[in-house]
């Protein structure tokens, strides 16, 4: 009698079993998952430092365009009052 399963508890153990190997697999997708959102992750946080290093770069250049355009608009300005000046005395 020792020898002899408890009735039912075969079943217990297939039960046991399936719910195991399920159970496994779901955490086996799951750390998939996250190791692959991980990647995702540092290739969009890449980009990003790569996008704003292009920004801050361009911004410099429109500054200094703009410095450059207002420094020859002083200089035009000059020349034509002194032109007018010079007129304006004959």
């Amino acid at each position: 009698m020792a020898d002899e399963p408890t009735p039912g508890s075969e079943t217990l153990m297939n039960i046991g079993e399936t719910v195991g190997s399920t159970l496994g697999k779901a955490v086996a997708t799951a750390r998939t998952t996250a190791e692959a959102v991980q990647k995702e992750e540092k290739i969009a946080r890449r980009k990003a430092v790569r996008t704003a290093k292009k920004v801050r770069k361009a911004a410099k250049k429109a500054a200094k365009a703009a410095k450059k355009s207002f420094a020859k608009g002083k200089k035009r300005a000059a020349k034509l009052v002194k032109k007018t000046k010079r007129k304006l005395r004959r």
